[in-house]
C-alpha cells in the first residue's frame, strides 16, 4: 500500500508504529483519553490523523522531514493544494509514516 492512501484507523495504527508506541492490551475505560506523553496507544483513544493534540509531538519532532515529504508529493506550493487543504493533519501523518517506512508500505499492517 502507498502511504498516501492511508486513512482513518489504519493511518493512526501506522503512525503509532512509526512512533514506536506499544499497543495497549486493555480496552480503555469509558471517557479515558490518550496520554500524549505516554509510550502506548489504543485504537479507541489514539487519533493523530484527526486530532492535533495527538499529532503535535510528531509534527514538532519531524517538521522538516514532513515538509520535505509533502513538497515531494504536492510541489513547493503544497499548502495551497486543495487535497492538502481539505485534510492537512492526515497528510502530515501520511508523511510521518512515509519518512519512517518509505512511501510503499509492507503488506502486513500494524494491529488495529
Amino acid at each position: 500500500m502507498h502511504a498516501t492512501r492511508l486513512q482513518g484507523e489504519r493511518l493512526d495504527a501506522w503512525v503509532a508504529k512509526a512512533a514506536g508506541l506499544q499497543r495497549q492490551t486493555l480496552v480503555p475505560q469509558p471517557g479515558e483519553r490518550y496520554d500524549a506523553d505516554g509510550p502506548s496507544w489504543h485504537p479507541d483513544t489514539f487519533h493523530p490523523s484527526v486530532d492535533w493534540t495527538h499529532a503535535a509531538r510528531f509534527l514538532m519532532d519531524d517538521w522538516y522531514n514532513l515538509e520535505d515529504c509533502i513538497a515531494n508529493w504536492f510541489g513547493p506550493d503544497w499548502s495551497l493544494v486543495p487535497a492538502f487543504k481539505a485534510e492537512p493533519l492526515a497528510w502530515f501523518m501520511r508523511a510521518f509514516v512515509a519518512t519512517h517506512f518509505g512511501e510503499v508500505l509492507e503488506d502486513s499492517a500494524p494491529a488495529l
